[in-house]
């Protein structure tokens, strides 16, 4: 049999060997990628259980900012503000007993201080009374000179010793009125941190009570509610989510780079965003987000759902006034631009 040359053989063959560097430079440095526009959820939530009074939004509501979502009540308040009054009931009542154990230290210097000066008192004027006597017992005596008796040896003796009374009076004196002074200034000094503590207390307090009234929660931005669990009515403990809210329009689209274009990117470069069913539509995305690490693409981002494949996931922010969808499927081109801002 005889072999016969087709020339589509030929062709075919080059082909193969143009088409596979070809596909593998676009598989590693693509020029467009696949992208999901979306924004991020808002979740409510609170810090302390509640208890649901009224509910003023549906599920799928559109909202404005502001708008009033919800009443709610604490209901850990009540506890709270008995445990802040007995504290401060605690307070007062160590206060009390500081100040009247100073107050029974100062009470018993004072006793001892009055008791010091009438002993002195009494010692001195004995003294004098003594002295006294004296003189007037030489001022009889014709024969000796008055003024030599008075300043002799017996009188000297008494008023050194009245002399010497009256300083050691004045020197106990002072060192009890020094002990006083400490007194009173600890007693000072122990009330301040009490005070201060207590009044932050009723501050604390102040506040709680003001919100033991009903508590107002409104939509921190504009959007659609996506989630709403709970009717009036019911408890719900700390940290859960009340409701979320989605915006009306994605403001992020998450994207990811393959391998061969990761030099490429950075942040605040400007790529566009299309659409995929109105390849005409399209708008600016600036880069606000790079990935730390290389994930593998979820099947919907893939170019071939079948092939694995692996990048670096960037989000980009867009324009609010958009036309997407929540979760549509976009296509990201790189043609980068001058970096933009939307708020």
């Amino acid at each position: 049999m005889r072999f016969r040359f087709n020339f589509l053989y030929i062709v075919f063959f080059l082909g193969i060997i143009f088409f596979i560097p070809m596909t593998k430079k676009l598989v590693s440095n693509p020029e467009e990628f696949y992208g999901i526009a979306e924004n991020q959820i808002r979740s409510i939530n609170l810090q302390y259980p509640v208890e649901i009074k009224e509910i003023n939004v549906a599920l799928g509501e559109k909202l404005d900012s502001g708008q009033l979502l919800a009443r709610l009540y604490r209901t850990d308040l009540p506890i709270k503000i008995n445990d802040i009054n007995y504290e401060i009931r605690e307070l007062q009542v160590k206060r009390y007993m500081d100040i009247e154990q100073q107050q029974a230290a100062a009470s018993k210097l004072e006793a001892k201080k009055a008791a010091l000066v009438v002993t002195y008192d009494q010692k001195i004027a004995q003294l004098q009374t003594e002295q006294a006597a004296q003189l007037k017992v030489l001022s009889g005596i014709k024969t000796i000179d008055l003024e030599s008796a008075t300043n002799g040896s017996v009188p000297d003796i008494r008023l050194q010793r009245i002399l010497s009374l009256q300083k050691e009076k004045q020197l106990e004196i002072k060192q009890l009125d020094v002990e006083l002074s400490q007194i009173h200034a600890e007693i000072e000094l122990a009330q301040a941190p009490i005070d201060l503590r207590i009044k932050k207390l009723e501050s604390e307090l102040e506040l709680i009570k003001k919100q033991e009234a009903e508590l107002d929660i409104f939509a921190p931005q504009s959007g659609i509610v996506g989630q709403l669990d709970f009717m009036p009515g019911e408890k719900i403990e700390a940290y859960t989510v009340i409701l979320k809210i989605y915006g009306t329009h994605p403001d992020v689209v998450t994207t990811y780079i393959g391998d061969g274009r990761l030099a490429a990117i950075k942040l605040g470069d400007t790529l566009m965003v299309g659409s995929i069913n109105q390849p005409e539509y399209q708008v600016p995305g600036v880069v606000l987000g790079l990935g730390t690490r290389i994930k593998e693409l979820p099947e919907r981002l893939r170019r071939i759902p079948d092939l694995k494949a692996w990048g670096r996931e960037v989000q980009l922010q867009i324009p609010l006034d958009n036309a997407f969808l929540q979760g549509e499927k976009v296509k990201v081109t790189m043609t980068q631009t001058a970096a933009l801002s939307f708020y």
